[in-house]
């Protein structure tokens, strides 16, 4: 495999990484802000969420370096690399957290998508295999959100 600073690879998981931290922040964000009648349930979810993505962040830095590239670590560096749309500010209710939530990981899955292709095509079994196992968490992340969405009560605002 060759070692090298940057490919296609490693701008996927710099992005994927990046992404990683920039949902962890919206979680973590929304975690700590929701309010209303579903409170407890969106509370207890956002933190859950929030500690699958965080334990994700390491293993996409790990596998940079296994690939003989750094690893990002700056705000800056992770904040250019997030294709995530960041918000200015919070969102008015918590149906709009959900949906915001929902947003970020269609973004992510997709990009996984490309990276396990790019992976693929490079001959690399490892990357492929952490992008399809970051995949079917991110995926089923989206999909308990977008059950909240289309099966529960409204939610409704602060």
């Amino acid at each position: 495999m060759d070692r090298k600073e940057s490919s296609p690879l490693i701008e996927a998981l710099r992005r994927e990484q990046a992404n990683a931290v920039q949902l962890y922040l919206q979680y973590k964000g929304y975690h700590w802000n929701v309010s209303g009648p579903s409170f407890h349930d969106l509370h207890l979810l956002f933190d859950a969420h929030a500690t699958q993505v965080f334990e994700m962040i390491d293993e996409l830095a790990e596998r940079q370096r296994i690939l003989g590239a750094p690893a990002d670590y700056t705000l800056e560096a992770l904040r250019q690399a997030s294709n995530l749309v960041v918000e200015e500010k919070l969102p008015s209710n918590p149906r709009e957290m959900v949906e915001h939530l929902v947003t970020s990981h269609r973004r992510v899955i997709d990009g996984l998508k490309k990276g396990i292709e790019v992976a693929d095509g490079r001959g690399d079994p490892g990357t492929a295999d952490l992008f399809t196992r970051f995949l079917q968490t991110h995926e089923k992340m989206e999909w308990f959100l977008r059950e909240i969405l289309e099966k529960a009560a409204p939610l409704s605002g602060k």
